[in-house]
């Protein structure tokens, strides 16, 4: 009989690409069970998509939406009291969790219904922390925790101190207790070990994709074309991330006289904004002319969204010290994606990915995070565009063999194996 891995996490399958990778490699060997969420946004279909081509896969899926209202309304009730009660139950471990996200508790609600007694449990995201640590706990079932994220350092934008101080304590208070800890980052990884002042087993397990997604770049690969073509993708085009920065480059641009028209075309992949559409989006088209080509396309599957990254010369990195510390300190999806598609990657100098571009050399160019160094850096791309379009099939090999999927996986697997050879 197979052994059982079971995976929970506070988001879905579209929006946690990296649990879906690891779900993806766990069914080859394993009985695979997976709790995830119905979000009430673009997500949605594209998760169903994605559970309907899983057969082989047990999917549970909670609702965060307020589509059972009462079950809604009563979970949010506790999780807005366990708020208010904080001051007095800071040391209870549920109380935090709960406080934290109701959605902790509803994982661990549906786990003991279920009464799920897998061979090993892997929690992806901080809510799904507590859920896993009580099922290790009360039935000896190892677990282990994935840091995508450097929780404590994120925005917080409610309850700000408090919220902070639940994330530190459920991180030193359970994650010991896992038997591995993974993390998307060097830096994560550095930072979190530093929290809870080291763990024995803890591995450094990048973001890369799968090869078989990635198609080689088109050859000549548009040399011929004269136009530099950057693309940027996430689950929305919206503020915060960089963009307004990018548009107020391309402003600088379109007053440039010697760049001529037709020079750049941007696309943008993910929700649009409409707020952001008018404020950046309307102003570049109508003061830039014909200098600036902007296309817009939706959020799309994983697989595709790898090979329309084929069609683009330059992918944007646009990460800022502003913003919070997880954002300094992450690698996104994106830096990976953009490599392994075989595109020059233009990236903004955060700790983290200063250090992936100067481990990688040849895979990019880090810039100041400035509108006139995005600009001048964008300007630098486009006198050396024949030599970037040139170098996409090497930048692609290259890719293949340090940053591919099929390397990381043998690290997890080495990993689920030995948890569950000793778990027997």
């Amino acid at each position: 009989m197979k052994k059982h891995i079971l995976f929970i996490t506070t988001a879905n399958l579209p929006t946690n690409p990296r649990l879906l990778k690891e779900v993806d490699i766990a069914c080859k060997q394993y009985k695979v069970t997976v709790i995830i969420w119905k979000l009430g946004n673009w997500s949605d279909n594209l998760n169903q998509q994605m559970i309907e081509e899983r057969l082989n896969i047990n999917f549970h899926l909670l609702d965060a939406t307020k589509g059972h209202k009462f079950n809604w309304l009563i979970f949010a009730i506790i999780e807005k009291l366990a708020r208010i009660l904080y001051p007095f139950l800071k040391k209870s471990l549920l109380a935090n969790a709960v406080a934290q996200t109701r959605r902790s508790l509803q994982l661990y609600r549906l786990i003991k219904r279920q009464n799920l007694k897998p061979n090993l449990v892997i929690a992806h995201n901080l809510g799904a922390l507590y859920p896993a640590y009580q099922l290790s706990l009360k039935n000896n079932i190892p677990f282990t925790f994935d840091i995508e994220d450097y929780h404590p350092g994120e925005l917080i934008e409610f309850d700000t101190i408090n919220e902070k101080e639940r994330r530190e304590l459920l991180m030193k208070k359970m994650l010991p207790k896992a038997k591995v800890l993974t993390s998307a980052s060097p830096l994560i990884g550095e930072h979190s070990l530093k929290l809870l002042g080291g763990h024995p087993n803890h591995t450094v397990i990048l973001n890369g994709f799968s090869n078989k997604e990635f198609s080689s770049p088109k050859q000549p690969f548009g040399i011929s074309d004269k136009k530099l073509k950057l693309v940027w993708f996430s689950q929305t085009i919206s503020f915060g991330r960089g963009l307004e920065q990018l548009f107020g480059a391309l402003m600088y641009l379109a007053k440039d006289s010697s760049i001529s028209d037709n020079t750049l075309q941007l696309t943008l992949i993910g929700e649009l904004d409409k707020q952001f559409e008018q404020q950046h989006i309307q102003p570049l088209i109508s003061n830039t002319g014909c200098k600036v080509i902007v296309e817009i396309l939706p959020p799309l599957s994983q697989k595709n969204l790898h090979k329309e990254l084929a069609n683009h010369d330059i992918g944007l990195a646009l990460e800022y010290n502003s913003t919070d510390i997880n954002r300094q300190i992450c690698l996104t999806n994106k830096i990976f994606a953009y490599a392994q598609a075989g595109l020059y990657i233009l990236a903004t100098d955060t700790p983290a990915q200063k250090m992936y571009i100067e481990k990688y050399s040849g895979f990019g160019l880090l810039c100041e995070q400035s509108d006139m160094a995005l600009s001048e850096s964008i300007k630098y791309l486009i006198s050396n565009a024949e030599h970037i379009k040139c170098k996409s099939e090497e930048r692609f090999l290259n890719a293949r063999e340090r940053l591919s999927w099929e390397v990381e996986e043998q690290k997890l697997n080495a990993i689920w194996n030995n948890i569950v050879d000793k778990n027997r």
